[in-house]
């Protein structure tokens, strides 16, 4: 299993978070840069992610960064294979 640390502090805004969890977790080129795309990768895969500076994330996208924080969790409950912690 992989594991991943992103950090929130490169994701102040859409670009930047899509930018950084691209980069970190190697998503392919396909990689809509949406919610839904967002779910449909993490859920398939195996994957340790940490995400550290979340409060920064969370201030800088408001509700979207709510929304995002939601996918990884949802992605996490729905997918035995994947597990996150937020620091």
């Amino acid at each position: 299993m992989n594991s991943y640390l992103l950090n929130g502090k490169r994701m102040k805004t859409r670009d930047e978070a899509y930018d950084h969890i691209s980069e970190v977790m190697q998503f392919p080129e396909y990689f809509g840069r949406n919610l839904d795309a967002l779910y449909d990768l993490l859920t398939e895969r195996s994957a340790n992610v940490i995400l550290k500076n979340a409060d920064v994330m969370l201030n800088a996208l408001g509700g979207y960064g709510c929304e995002m924080l939601k996918c990884f969790c949802d992605a996490a409950e729905n997918n035995r294979n994947f597990t996150l912690k937020v620091k």
